[in-house]
């Protein structure tokens, strides 16, 4: 009697050896999602290929393995911004110098100052590289665009805190009777701000 893995290692013979049980392991890509990268995509290349022939990137991460990766052997001064930029709310750096002395410490900032930077800030367009972005910019630009719906109620909880705190939406986020969905300052800020342009251009 065979053992388990001696009889996994036995041969099917009911299977017939044919072209299309020789060649099961290769798969075929099919790009059925964007008809523009579905056009300019080339079968023979790889994906990582394809991406950069095109101007695309292949992970938002950054890059995590398949290319050489360089680094430099004369040490590089530490943008302190933008390792702050990389630590949470509850995260921090202490900075020694070398006898170990603490010269400085650096703390994460909290969601709030996070969210109110994001939205703050201005994103500058940057001109296209090849001519397959060029055409998914403007297929992207002839999307119909919905604009988010305030629903009644939303309008009523926004006139209550409005009336009850003016512009203190740090006051309007500590309010956890009215704030029941517990929004943060900026988020009440954008839909505050949302609520009275509506409500402007309704008396125009």
């Amino acid at each position: 009697m065979a053992r388990p893995r001696k009889r996994h290692k036995i041969r099917n013979p009911t299977l017939k050896v044919s072209r299309k049980n020789a060649n099961k392991h290769f798969k075929k890509i099919s790009i059925k999602g964007n008809s523009v990268i579905a056009a300019n995509w080339d079968k023979k290349a790889t994906l990582r290929q394809n991406y950069q022939r095109m101007g695309l990137m292949t992970s938002l991460n950054g890059i995590a393995g398949g290319t050489e990766k360089l680094y430099p052997d004369e040490a590089q001064e530490l943008d302190m911004e933008e390792i702050k930029k990389t630590l949470g709310p509850e995260e921090g750096i202490i900075e020694r110098d070398e006898k170990g002395n603490v010269i400085n410490i650096i703390i994460g900032r909290s969601r709030e100052e996070e969210e109110e930077e994001v939205f703050n800030t201005e994103i500058d367009p940057v001109p296209a590289k090849t001519d397959i972005i060029r055409a998914l910019e403007t297929q992207a630009a002839n999307v119909y665009k919905r604009e988010k719906y305030q629903s009644e109620g939303e309008k009523q909880f926004l006139e209550e805190l409005i009336q009850k705190y003016g512009d203190n939406y740090d006051a309007m986020f500590r309010d956890i009777k009215l704030n029941i969905y517990q929004h943060t300052s900026a988020q009440l800020r954008n839909k505050c701000q949302k609520y009275l342009k509506s409500r402007q251009n309704k008396i125009l």
